[in-house]
């Protein structure tokens, strides 16, 4: 049996009671972001081009709509013959090259500083308000500037998140999210300095990161990628742990054990995890999903609670045009244990999160 979606209007605070408990998690994907870094297909076109030398949109229709993108994101690190860590480089180039289009060389110096720093406490006055001023002029637009400002508000109350994972290579939304925190605590205290920054969120690029009990541990679980023109610690990104390409996706998927798949089933199978901005096609997120949903059934049958359906985590994701649409879709997630929230417009994901917090 499936689960119906719920609709806008009738949404409820569907997390405030197990925060309690277990508490819930944030998921999100690509869709966070756009339209300030690229889309996969977005992502693909540049690589296209970038190792093809040419501009031709029916050669691009052609090998998007026969190819999976992390196919063609390898097939191009062969055409370039280069390196991974070469290639990784080329990558951040173009995951980044709309921003680079639209900050002033003194703009991208801060908000290349504060997408680099791992310690955002580090980071002076100057840097925070330059990195705020075109953060909202440029990233307003974006979902995880809404989803930045919801968690914000939660994190001095019982409703924050325990944990959040990222299917981005980018830090987008934990940049916002620490430069929301400066300008909260720029407005409450006039002698605010560089240094007192709270650090609220432990970045977690691989499994012997640092983390501590009193921070919410925000995890990179496709890596994340060198900032272009910073001098790159490795303890800042983790282009190693990339899955973009296929032989590294195909490896994780092979994998009998990974990192990402322990902290993505710990996370899963303890928390109501809400998921945005993903497309939840990613057959090995649907392969964890699956075992965590069934291993569950198998439990409440042996207990006879179980009453035909039943669902453990929650995706934000567009209305259909059509009820079939919906059904289908619905459908598509019911034995990974996911149930739909629906939204008119991406513009309300902030809104809808807010009520499910009850926040």
């Amino acid at each position: 049996m499936v689960k119906k979606g719920i609709e806008e209007s009738n949404q409820k605070p569907l997390l405030k009671d197990v925060v309690s408990s277990s508490g819930w998690a944030l998921c999100i994907g690509a869709g966070t972001s756009l339209p300030v870094f690229p889309s996969w297909k977005e992502l693909v076109v540049k690589l296209i081009k970038l190792s093809s030398n040419k501009n031709d949109k029916i050669f691009c229709d052609y090998l998007i709509n026969s190819f999976s993108p992390d196919t063609l994101i390898q097939a191009s690190q062969i055409i370039l013959d280069k390196s991974e860590k070469d290639y990784s480089e080329i990558l951040s180039n173009e995951l980044y090259s709309n921003i680079l289009t639209k900050a002033t060389k003194s703009e991208w110096k801060s908000v290349a500083k504060v997408f680099h720093n791992s310690n955002p406490s580090s980071l002076g006055k100057k840097d925070w308000e330059i990195f705020l001023n075109f953060a909202q002029t440029q990233f307003n637009s974006t979902t995880a500037f809404q989803i930045a400002e919801v968690i914000n508000d939660s994190l001095s109350t019982n409703l924050k998140p325990s944990a959040i994972i990222s299917f981005n290579a980018e830090p987008l939304l934990l940049s916002l999210l620490n430069a929301l925190q400066w300008g909260k605590a720029r407005k409450q205290s006039s002698t605010f300095s560089k240094g007192q920054l709270k650090i609220n969120f432990d970045r977690i690029t691989r499994s012997i990161s640092t983390r501590s009990v009193s921070r919410i541990p925000y995890i990179f679980c496709h890596g994340l990628l060198p900032i272009p023109g910073m001098k790159n610690k490795e303890v800042n990104y983790s282009s190693d742990k990339l899955v973009f390409s296929e032989n590294e996706y195909l490896q994780l998927a092979n994998n009998s054990f990974s990192w990402q798949s322990s902290m993505f089933l710990d996370i899963s199978s303890t928390r109501k995890v809400v998921f945005i901005g993903v497309s939840l096609t990613d057959s090995n997120m649907r392969r964890w999903l699956s075992w965590i949903h069934k291993n569950k059934i198998n439990e409440l049958k042996e207990l006879n609670k179980y009453q035909g359906y039943s669902t453990s985590h929650f995706w934000i994701n567009l209305e259909p045009d059509t009820d079939d649409t919906k059904r289908w879709i619905e459908a598509s997630v019911a034995h990974l244990g996911v149930r739909l929230i629906w939204i008119k417009s991406y513009n309300n994901v902030g809104k809808v999160l807010r009520t499910l917090l009850s926040l």
